[in-house]
Order: structure tokens, then sequence, then C-alpha cells
């Protein structure tokens, strides 16, 4: 899986939504240094996570991973 990616498609589908990195956090349960983890590809991410970005994000795993 390309993490880079990945955190680059979470990225825009928060900013396409208006939210701000603490707000997503708030969404799914993490702190705001993971979702920046996460924007630049730098931590690995669990399926439970992904699929909480997903529901937040109102996006597909297919769209966030590349696919």
């Amino acid at each position: 899986m390309d993490y880079v990616l990945l955190g680059k498609r979470v990225r825009i589908s928060r900013t396409v939504l208006e939210l701000t990195q603490e707000e997503l956090a708030d969404k799914i349960g993490v702190s705001t240094s993971f979702i920046g983890h996460i924007e630049r590809g730098s931590r690995k991410l669990s399926v439970e996570t992904l699929y909480a970005l997903c529901k937040a994000l109102d996006t597909s795993a297919d769209f966030l991973m590349g696919i």
C-alpha cells in the first residue's frame, strides 16, 4: 500500500469537506498528530482506522488507497 498516496487523498477529502485535522481526529477517535502522520504517509494505519476514515470522509477505501 502506498501510504503517501493514501495520505494525500485523505488530505484532499478532508479539505473538500472543510474539516480541520483536529475535527477529523475527533470524528474517528485518534489524535491530531496521528492524522498529520497519516497525511504525510509516515505512519501505517489499521483496517479499523481506514474504515473510520472512509465513513468520516464519506469516501471509499478504493479511492483512498488509489485503486
